[in-house]
């Protein structure tokens, strides 16, 4: 069967850019449309303690969910031939890059988690991501770099 994106395509879009994912916004928005629909039903019932709750929860979130809606279009990775970009700092090349991957850490049987990883040699840095509320999943990740990669190293004549 072939792969539905060819490793060595160099027709690939020229940068993927990764931001933070809306499913986070979407369930604190229902979260917030829930909380209101039962601080109304007990406001009727005459439970004002309960109400109280509810509504200070209520006015709790309203700020977590601004802030999501403001970061939602701030991107968080920039990787092209160039190399990788980390939200606002310099980009970093290829040539200063080793072992970029994606790694699965296994918490215990129901906790998994997935992180974008890569070692910048001129820093002796390793820099490491929680995929979980990225825009992008294990597998996109992994045929980005490889295919970011392999267009670096013919653009540069590496190969």
């Amino acid at each position: 069967m072939r792969p539905l994106i060819e490793i060595n395509n160099l027709s690939y879009s020229k940068e993927f850019l990764i931001y933070y994912t809306r499913t986070n916004i979407l369930l604190r928005i229902l979260l917030l449309i829930g909380l209101i629909v039962a601080a109304i039903y007990f406001l009727n019932q005459d439970q004002s303690l309960i109400f109280l709750v509810l509504l200070g929860i209520f006015l709790f979130q309203i700020p977590y969910l601004i802030k999501g809606i403001k970061r939602i279009d701030e991107i968080q990775f920039r990787i092209n031939s160039e190399g990788i970009q980390y939200q606002n700092l310099n980009l970093v090349p290829w040539s200063n890059i080793e072992n970029e991957r994606v790694i699965t850490e296994y918490i215990n049987s129901k906790d998994i988690r997935h992180y974008f990883t890569y070692y910048i040699i001129d820093s002796d840095q390793v820099m490491k991501f929680n995929l979980k509320n990225l825009s992008t999943d294990i597998s996109e990740l992994t045929i980005t770099l490889t295919i970011q990669r392999n267009k670096y190293k013919r653009e540069n004549n590496l190969v």
